[in-house]
């Protein structure tokens, strides 16, 4: 589905969590850390007594708020940077991820899976290192598509998403929807 909607020539930086359907698309992406996030808490409450668990939670997510601090200018200063959190982030997931039996094994193998996508908001100013604004946006039509029981049909859900895609956009552009609909639907007429 994204490689669908980005279509195959994408150039830009694609904000996502670790859902497979992202893996095949050739954009550069950046993942999301608040889902990482949250799957080290859910880690560290399961294993409460497991002082290592506990410790290479506490240590990455550090890693995390370091790289959100770190502020440069110099694109190559930026860059340098990113590079070394990665080395960091490997050095701590590489031992776990082929480690029997650890608790944490799962998560750092999906971590180091992805291991050049953590990073990329440190290289690249205006990147997110969250898609939460992405999620945020979605969640009032997500909510009204279970409240309602859908479209029941596949044009009623193609015109429903497209029409919620140009008004949410105009909305964030700060443009009047009723104007600026007006204004696309006469735009074609004689």
């Amino acid at each position: 589905m994204p490689e669908e909607v980005l279509g195959k020539g994408f150039g830009g930086i694609v904000s996502c969590d670790c859902y497979v359907a992202y893996n095949r698309l050739e954009a550069e992406k950046q993942r999301c850390w608040a889902h990482l996030l949250r799957d080290l808490h859910a880690l560290k409450e399961a294993h409460p007594q497991h002082s290592e668990v506990q410790l290479w939670a506490k240590t990455i997510r550090e890693l995390y708020e370091e790289a959100e601090a770190f502020t440069a200018a110099s694109a190559r200063r930026r860059r340098k940077k990113r590079r070394e959190l990665e080395a960091r982030l490997d050095a701590l997931v590489r031992p776990i991820a082929q480690q029997q039996g650890a608790p944490h094994r799962v998560l750092a193998q999906r971590m180091r899976q992805h291991l050049l996508e953590w990073f990329v908001f440190v290289e690249y100013l205006g990147v997110p290192s969250t898609n939460n604004l992405a999620e945020r946006s979605l969640r009032p039509a997500v909510i009204a598509r279970k409240i309602s029981g859908g479209t029941r049909s596949d044009k009623g859900s193609t015109t429903k998403t497209r029409l919620l895609s140009l008004f949410g956009t105009w909305k964030l552009r700060r443009q009047p929807s009723l104007a600026t609909c007006q204004h696309l639907l006469l735009a074609d007429c004689p």
